[in-house]
């Protein structure tokens, strides 16, 4: 076990595993979070991420058990730590732009507690020039040193993803920007303890860019398959079908379509890598209008399919953005049950316990029982195994509208259900 201490402003998706890997690896580890519900959960030794998330609930209770690992809303506990680590929401406000007052608070925080020698890392995804821009002159405002004199600064930006997080953190390459020589070393001598992958050293704004790029690069290959799919809608192809066609030809990986983009990152990281970048930008603005306009497709289908039901109920079948997770942050579901706010809905997920304005439960068979149509809107492994001849003997009527591709429309029709399936002309 070392001395030195470490500090994680930001407990949620990724700041609980980022403190339980450091807590693991012998660092006496404090978290900060403004929920003190949170910070109750996490210090009972129990995860407040739902969900199937591999190992993450074992390694919590072992760090809070044997005293590596604490959470508190009290950012003045970090004073002292050699490390801080800044994990906090980066949204989109109501205009599109980057909301960076999460940032500044956390900052501001931890300024007025930092210490001679330390480093502070940023895996927040920020707007490249963030880093030079707002980030060290809120530290140095706040402190009184000096950035690269007094203290080290690096951007570390987070690689993770719901369902893989402890593993991600371990095995995946990780970018380290720094803001010289000295700041990358201290970096690369903390985030080695854990990672197994390679540390790629560069400077502060270009992992701020290789970070919103990365993402933006994928969101761009999924709006490719989501265009792909509508065009197969109108020429009456199924393109799933599509899609193994073109990846058997060498160098073309065509993505999967879908119901929309959701989760933290892909929505917003496009729009932060081209904030500061002037007029240069139309491909990934393009992209982002392609997969926004995926959940509205999906609600047009099931309004379509219902046409003609008098007082039609509509099952929204999951809420979270991604399968076997709790994760809601802007969820597809959101977009289709807006859209559909006019019809009687009854939401279901097997995870999320907080419902969105229409009817939640973790009741698979109440939520079909009596609907005129299903929507699948996220893939929990659940629905996979869908007992067909159950779900057409309690619907009042079958009709299926599937936005992940979960069902062949062979199958609903031999059990008597009416089959819509995106990109399935």
């Amino acid at each position: 076990m070392t001395k030195e201490r470490v500090a994680v402003v930001g407990i949620g998706y990724v700041g609980l595993p980022v403190a339980c890997m450091f807590a693991s690896s012998g660092f006496r580890t404090i978290g900060v979070d403004i929920d003190q519900s949170r910070v109750d959960i996490i210090n009972s030794g129990t995860s407040p991420i739902r969900g199937d998330e591999p190992g993450l609930q074992d390694l919590l209770g072992t760090v809070v058990e044997n005293g590596m690992f604490h959470a508190t809303s009290d950012v003045v506990e970090t004073k002292g730590s050699d490390l801080v680590i800044v994990c906090v929401d980066t949204p989109l406000d109501a205009n599109g732009s980057p909301y960076l007052g999460r940032l500044r608070s956390a900052l501001e925080g931890v300024a007025t507690c930092l210490v001679q020698g330390a480093t502070v890392s940023v895996e927040s995804t920020i707007p490249p020039g963030t880093m030079i821009g707002t980030v060290i002159p809120i530290l140095e405002a706040g402190s009184g040193l000096m950035a690269g004199d007094d203290f080290h600064v690096i951007h570390c930006p987070e690689r993770v993803m719901v369902g893989r997080l402890l593993h991600n953190l371990i095995n995946y390459d990780r970018v380290l920007g720094g803001l010289d020589d000295a700041s990358r070393i201290r970096g690369a001598h903390f985030y080695s303890t854990f990672i197994e992958g390679k540390l790629l050293t560069t400077s502060l704004v270009a992992a701020e860019i290789a970070k919103t790029g990365e993402n933006a690069y994928r969101d761009v290959q999924i709006a490719f398959a989501n265009e792909m799919a509508l065009i197969c809608e109108s020429l009456g192809a199924d393109v799933f079908e599509v899609r193994d066609l073109i990846n058997s030809c060498p160098f073309r990986d065509m993505h999967i379509p879908g119901a929309g983009v959701g989760g933290h990152c892909l929505p917003k990281d496009s729009w932060l890598l081209v904030h500061n970048a002037g007029e240069v930008a139309r491909l990934i603005p393009a992209a982002r209008e392609v997969n926004d306009s995926m959940p509205h497709h999906l609600a047009s289908m099931a309004r379509q399919a219902v046409i003609g039901i008098d007082e039609p109920r509509i099952a929204i079948m999951g809420l979270a953005f991604l399968g076997d997770s709790d994760d809601v942050r802007v969820s597809p579901s959101y977009v289709v049950i807006d859209d559909l706010a006019d019809v009687e809905l009854m939401v279901h997920d097997p995870f999320v316990i907080e419902p969105y304005r229409a009817s939640l439960t973790d009741d698979l068979w109440l939520a079909i029982e009596g609907a005129d149509c299903a929507v699948f809107v996220t893939d929990h492994s659940i629905y996979r195994d869908l007992n067909l001849d159950r779900m057409a003997s309690m619907m009042r009527t079958a009709i299926i509208v599937d936005g992940r591709n979960l069902f062949r429309s062979e199958d609903c029709h031999e059990h008597g259900i009416i089959y819509r399936g995106i990109g399935k002309g």
